[in-house]
C-alpha cells in the first residue's frame, strides 16, 4: 500500500486561498449589485413601474447566491485548516494526516459543487437580463 505523503497537501495549499479570493470576489459583486438593486428597486416602486415584481424576483435569487458564496467560503475555510493541520502532523510524523487531508479534499470538493452550482444560478439570473431587454426591444 502507497503511504502518503506530505507533497500532497503541499499542492492542494496555494489552490485553497487562490478560490477563496474568488469566491470572496464574488461576494463583493453580488453585494454590489444588490445595492443598486434595492435602489432602483424603490425608485422604481415610487413611481409605480411594472419592473418592480421583476426586481423582486433578481433579489430573491440574489438573496440565494450569497447563500451559496457563504458555503463556498465556509467549506474553503475549512479544507484550509484542515489543510494546516495535515501538514503539521505530517511534519511530526502522524497517521492521522492523510485522514485530514482527505477530509480537506471532501471539503474543498463541496466548495467547488457549490461554486460550480452559484455558477449556473447566476448564468439564469443573467438570461434573466437578456430576455426582459429583449421584451422592451420588442414592445419598441
Amino acid at each position: 500500500m502507497q503511504t502518503f505523503n506530505l507533497t500532497y497537501s503541499a499542492f492542494l495549499f496555494p489552490a485553497i486561498p487562490l478560490m477563496m479570493l474568488t469566491f470572496g470576489n464574488r461576494w463583493i459583486a453580488i453585494s454590489k449589485l444588490i445595492r443598486q438593486m434595492h435602489y432602483d428597486f424603490l425608485e422604481k416602486k415610487k413611481k409605480r413601474s411594472d419592473s418592480a415584481s421583476k426586481y423582486l424576483t433578481q433579489i430573491k435569487i440574489l438573496n440565494l447566491r450569497l447563500e451559496y458564496v457563504k458555503y463556498m467560503q465556509l467549506f474553503s475555510g475549512l479544507a484550509f485548516i484542515l489543510n494546516l493541520f495535515t501538514i503539521l502532523l505530517g511534519m511530526i510524523g502522524s497517521d492521522i494526516s492523510k485522514y485530514l487531508f482527505a477530509l480537506a479534499l471532501i471539503l474543498f470538493s463541496f466548495a467547488l459543487i457549490i461554486f460550480i452550482i452559484e455558477i449556473n444560478l447566476s448564468s439564469k439570473a443573467l438570461k434573466t437580463h437578456l430576455e426582459d431587454l429583449e421584451e422592451k426591444e420588442k414592445s419598441n
